[in-house]
């Protein structure tokens, strides 16, 4: 510890080429996202047909539609993902040039990515966040949200 202070917090100085480089690795792992079976359309194509689960029992009924759910889920958690992606390189651009030095368009996308990820918290106690501009601020806990996981 004595030694990074004794660097006068030289150790927090960012430098543009490691931005960029940063920058880079997050472009390749949204291009991996995109191209792998993780990725919300891979996702979104991988459907069972009802009768998969049998017929003349509502059982079959009953996990028919908690796969349903489930994989909505999993398409939602997906598509937040690769968007947490994009927010990250976003920053590092931000972090990089500065807010005067990113375009409109990034700047645009990044408050829907920041939009879209505020409907979908949930705080400690499984409720959802108060709606922007609300006046009520939230905190993030570190837990993993609600009883169902979001």
């Amino acid at each position: 510890m004595d030694n990074l202070v004794s660097r006068g917090g030289s150790y927090l100085a960012k430098e543009a080429e490691t931005l960029t480089t940063f920058k880079g690795r997050i472009d390749e792992l949204l291009a991996k996202l995109e191209k792998s079976s993780a990725s919300p359309k891979a996702i979104g194509e991988r459907r069972i047909a009802k009768e998969a689960y049998g017929r003349g029992f509502d059982s079959a009924g009953d996990l028919a539609a908690l796969y349903d759910k489930v994989h909505g889920r999993l398409q939602e958690l997906s598509k937040l993902f690769g968007d947490q992606i994009e927010a990250t390189g976003l920053a590092a651009l931000i972090s990089d040039r500065g807010y005067d030095g990113v375009d409109a368009e990034q700047a645009a996308r990044m408050r829907a990515i920041q939009e879209s990820t505020q409907k979908h918290y949930r705080d400690a106690a499984g409720t959802n966040a108060p709606a922007k501009g609300s006046g009520t601020t939230q905190q993030h806990t570190g837990d993993a949200g609600g009883a169902d996981g979001f």
